[in-house]
């Protein structure tokens, strides 16, 4: 009987530990800052507000809606994403990471640094890539402008099926990115790649034009 009231003791103990480790909510409807030494379970940003995260935790999900926009340029998050019919932007760059990046129908990706996990882009919206590092794999089903310069594409790299791109961001960082593919039957096929679109820096550009204009002369 003694035993068994220790035991009941310790499990009302326990019990009651866990219920004072309760997750952290925020959720902004006005201009605000996300900072060293701030952590979250969970972030939300509403109407049309924009944030700045510069530092601090993000455990579970920072989630962006309506008209908001966030900027990430520091600090650690699990995932983040642009809620569905939402046309939210999210501008990462520093020496922000995530695990993963989901834009939804209407968001706006804007990548200039950060180190990603995973990059989902199911928007209307073009994603625009100018930096960064994406570990794990892209996928797209619409358009992803990548800017940079000695792009290389390998159908039969990488490790999601869509082969590899590799080439140099603006700042002459080299990047490599493993594209997503995905047929399983009674799915919808996704296939990367076409969605990709290859944006050279200027002096390309220039040399392309040149180029053009020489042969053109020639014939």
């Amino acid at each position: 009987m003694f035993r068994k009231k220790i035991l009941t003791i310790l499990t009302v103990v326990i019990l009651l530990g866990a219920c004072n480790v309760q997750a952290t909510t925020i959720a902004f409807y006005s201009d605000g800052v996300i900072q060293e030494g701030d952590e979250y379970s969970y972030v939300g940003v509403y109407d049309d507000a924009t944030v700045n995260m510069t530092g601090g935790i993000v455990t579970v999900q920072l989630k962006a809606c309506d008209l908001s926009t966030v900027n990430i340029s520091g600090g650690i998050l699990h995932a983040v994403f642009t809620s569905y019919g939402s046309a939210s932007t999210l501008n990462l760059s520093g020496s922000m990471q995530a695990n993963g990046v989901e834009i939804g129908r209407s968001g706006v990706l804007n990548m200039f640094g950060g180190s990603l996990g995973s990059v989902e882009i199911y928007s209307a919206n073009a994603a625009n890539l100018y930096g960064g590092t994406i570990s794990d794999y892209l996928l797209a089903t619409s358009t992803v402008n990548i800017y940079g310069y000695g792009f290389e594409y390998d159908p039969l790299a990488g490790d999601y099926r869509g082969g590899q791109l590799t080439g140099f961001w603006l700042d002459d960082t080299p990047f490599s990115i493993d594209l997503y593919y995905d047929d399983t039957p009674g799915g919808a096929i996704i296939d990367t790649y076409p969605h990709i679109v290859l944006i050279p820096e200027p002096t390309t550009i220039l040399l392309l034009t040149l180029g053009g204009l020489i042969l053109k002369k020639r014939n």
